[in-house]
Order: structure tokens, then C-alpha cells, then sequence
């Protein structure tokens, strides 16, 4: 059997009593709560969990101590396997992961001061104490992707699994809905645009040079809602998603170095690269949008209005008026098509569309347009925009002529959670297990006691 002998276990315990002044007891400061194989687990470690779990709102009472303790379980039985196995996680991965985390507990937080007085500790301090425990989750996670290999259901193994599925559990799909915009921002002047380059010079200098980390410069500067609270990073990338001068920019710059500021049609950026591996990248950006003139925009009313006549008169189209007029280059190079950037198809569940497009799209029959109307995108962009309601997919009980790849994804997931759960039973049988007194009688999903 795999793991350390029993005294060694007994030893590490007492390892970790210390006794304190004036008592005539000895006292856990940090405990070894767990061993699995050669990796222990520390009392220190679940109430870590249970920090975080406070910070996203869940459950922290004593009462979830188990809980924690088998995730943590889990995640040891999985780390030494890996380490058996001699799987590798890169330092430049890790970083990027504590950058990922720093940035979304702040957020959540609501700012540094608040995430340091949370945790007691500096942010500095908080990213030497997690580099380890960070990097063994990294591991764990390469793990049980090798465990849980690709697996594909093939229709017929689909259809079984929807007829056995009883009616009232079958979800609810809420109605869809696609549509196309025309849109007209304010063109930024020149002296807009080279304030806001100088600004973001200024940012990466600092970044470049140290005096600010690249997460905290996404979450105070970065207009990129896609990686702000995300460390600032994109991990893994093909090449061909993101714009041309992105890519480029990418590409030119050495890995860990940092781009010069370069314009797109988005703003102004510049990125840290991370990794390049052929045609994959991994890249941390700053976004930053010169604003639009409040009076600009006013101005534009007159023209919406007259595109709007235009295409209700016949003398124009919706398409042809999208690649003349259109502002947004998102959608102007679809023809006006709008995608849905959770999984890059048209349709949109209207608990996903932002409440205005919604009530500006409901009373539409498809094909029709909407009149013009003023919004304020999520950045706080004014701007003016025609919809055309391109379909609509009424609510409707999930099905797999429909939604065929609902159930795909669901019977796949049960097929890697079977084969999930016959590695951890052969697996715990081979391993070395112990759990302290304290948490001898949980209720564990799992045999931890064998």
C-alpha cells in the first residue's frame, strides 16, 4: 500500500502541537487533519476554504466542515496520483491562476484594502502563501483531465437518455430570441484618442517597471469586460479569435514581456504575454475607450431618424445600411448579426439580453424593426441603435430535436463522472487514508474509511 507508515503519520500530529503558556494543555494551532498518500491536509486548509466560501456567499457553518475536509480529500487523492505520475504544471501557469483568483476576490471584496484586511496579509504576502497551495490544485485539475478523457454520446445514447428522463424533470428553455443592430457612436477626436494613449502609457510603464501588478491594473484601468476581473488574462487561445493587431501584438512581444500601447477598433491596449505555444496563446491585456462627445451624439438623432425612413421606405436596405452607417464593428462585419458570446451562436435566452434590447425586441414580429432609441452600453458609452428581429424560439420543454446539444453535453458528463468515480474506488484502495478523531464520524459521498 502507497503512502507513509503510521508513526510517521503519528509524528507529523505531534509535530503540530504546541503548547502554550500558562496552560496546562497542549493546544492545535494547525493541525494535520487528513493524510492522503503523502500529501497531508492542514486544519489551516479548510478554514481556507471556508474563507472563501464566505467571500462567495455559501454556506460556512460548522456544520460544512466535512464538506470542506472531502473536497480537500479529493483534491490530495488527485494530487498524489499526479505526482506519481510525474504530471508538470509550468510557473507561468501558476502565476497567472493567483493573478486570476487576486482579481476576483477583490472584486468581490469591493476593494485591496478590504481583501487584505480579509485575509490579514499583504497582497504580496497572500501570493507567496498560495503559490503552493495554487500550484497542487493545478495539478489535481491535471489529473482528473487525464482521468477524464474526451468522451463523445452518440445519438442513439442521446435519445435513450431523454425518453428515460420523466417529463416534469425535462428543463424549461425560456423563449430565444436573434436579432441584428444598425449602430452610430460619436466619432472620438484626435485629442480624445491621445489622452487616453498617454494615460495607458503611463499605466503600463508602471506595470512594466513593477510598481503595480498586472492584476491590479486590469481591475483599476481595463475596459476589457472579458479579462478585467479575470486577472486581467486569456489563457489558451487559438489563434484567429481575437483581432489582427491583437494577435500581432501578441506575437511580436517575448513571453513575460510587455507590447507598446496599440490602437484597434476597440481602443487602446497594451498586453503581457504569458505564453505562446504554436498556434495558442495566453495573453493579459489593458483596455482602455476614448469617450464619445455627449453633444456628438445628440447630433446624431437627425441621421438615425433619416436611415430608419430610408429603410421603411424601400429606398435602402437594413444590410446595406449596416456596412454604410454602422459604428459597431462586432456586428457590422456579420451584417448586423449580433452573437452571443457565451457560445458564439445567434440565439439569445431572454435572461441573457440586457432588459432594454429586451423590450425593444419583444413587441417585434420577425423581421420587423424597432424605431430609434438611445442606450448606454456597459461602459457607459452612449450611443443610438435600429433592431430587426431575425427569430424567435418560443419557451418550451427541452427536447433533442431542439436542443440536442443539451442533452449531449449531459449524458457526456455523466459518462466522465462514471469513469471519475471508478478511478477514485480503485484508487482510495491503493492509497494510504487517515482522518483524524475530530472528523472520524462525517457523512462523506465517498468511502474515505476504508
Amino acid at each position: 500500500m502507497q503512502g507513509i507508515s503510521i508513526f510517521t503519520f503519528s509524528f507529523l500530529f505531534s509535530l503540530s502541537l504546541i503548547a502554550q503558556p500558562g496552560n496546562s494543555e497542549f493546544q492545535l494551532l494547525d493541525g494535520i487533519v487528513a493524510v492522503v498518500g503523502d500529501e497531508i491536509i492542514l486544519n489551516s486548509a479548510i478554514e481556507d476554504r471556508a474563507r472563501q466560501a464566505r467571500i462567495e456567499g455559501g454556506v460556512t457553518d460548522e456544520s460544512n466542515k466535512c464538506g470542506f475536509l472531502e473536497e480537500l480529500l479529493f483534491e490530495k487523492l488527485l494530487l498524489h496520483n499526479a505526482r506519481l505520475d510525474s504530471l508538470e504544471v509550468g510557473d507561468g501557469e501558476v502565476m497567472d491562476e493567483i493573478e486570476r483568483r487576486l482579481a476576483y476576490y477583490i472584486k468581490m471584496l469591493g476593494s485591496v484594502e478590504s481583501f487584505e484586511a480579509e485575509y490579514g496579509k499583504s497582497v504580496a504576502q497572500w501570493k507567496a502563501d498560495f503559490t503552493e497551495p495554487i500550484l497542487d490544485q493545478l495539478l489535481a485539475q491535471r489529473m482528473q483531465q487525464t482521468i477524464s478523457q474526451e468522451v463523445r454520446a452518440t445519438p442513439a445514447e442521446v435519445l435513450e437518455y431523454f425518453e428515460k428522463t420523466p417529463v416534469d424533470s425535462l428543463p424549461l428553455i425560456p423563449e430565444e430570441l436573434s436579432y441584428s443592430e444598425i449602430v452610430l457612436q460619436p466619432v472620438i477626436s484626435d485629442e480624445q484618442k491621445q489622452a487616453v494613449r498617454t494615460t495607458l502609457d503611463s499605466v503600463r510603464n508602471l506595470v512594466a517597471t513593477g510598481q503595480l501588478s498586472m492584476t491590479l491594473a486590469a481591475t483599476r484601468y481595463s475596459e476589457d469586460p472579458g479579462s478585467k476581473y479575470k486577472g486581467g488574462c486569456y489563457e489558451n487561445i487559438a489563434r484567429g479569435v481575437f483581432l489582427a493587431e491583437f494577435e500581432a501584438a501578441v506575437f511580436d512581444t517575448p513571453v513575460n514581456g510587455y507590447s507598446p500601447v496599440f490602437e484597434t477598433d476597440f481602443g487602446y491596449h497594451f498586453v503581457r504575454v504569458t505564453e505562446k505555444r504554436g498556434e495558442q496563446l495566453s495573453a493579459c491585456p489593458v483596455l482602455m475607450t476614448p469617450r464619445g462627445d455627449t453633444l456628438a451624439l445628440e447630433n446624431q438623432n437627425t441621421k438615425i431618424d433619416s436611415i430608419y425612413a430610408s429603410i421603411n421606405a424601400g429606398s435602402t436596405t437594413f444590410e446595406k445600411d449596416v456596412l454604410s452607417f454602422s459604428t459597431r464593428e462586432s456586428s457590422k462585419n456579420s451584417k448586423g448579426q449580433v452573437v452571443n458570446p457565451r457560445d458564439g451562436g445567434l440565439m439569445f435566452g431572454i435572461d441573457e439580453l440586457d432588459p432594454n434590447l429586451y423590450f425593444l425586441l419583444e413587441p417585434l414580429e420577425v423581421g420587423e424593426m424597432s424605431s430609434p432609441v438611445q442606450l448606454v452600453d456597459a461602459d457607459g458609452n452612449g450611443f443610438w441603435t435600429i433592431l430587426r428581429l431575425e427569430a424567435r424560439k418560443a419557451a418550451h420543454r427541452a427536447n433533442p430535436k431542439d436542443d440536442y446539444g443539451l442533452f449531449q453535453s449531459q449524458v457526456e458528463n455523466n459518462m466522465r463522472a462514471l469513469d471519475m468515480n471508478e478511478w477514485i474506488d480503485e484508487h482510495i484502495s491503493d492509497s494510504f487514508i487517515r482522518l483524524s478523531s475530530e472528523y472520524i464520524n462525517c457523512e462523506f459521498n465517498i468511502n474515505w474509511k476504508q
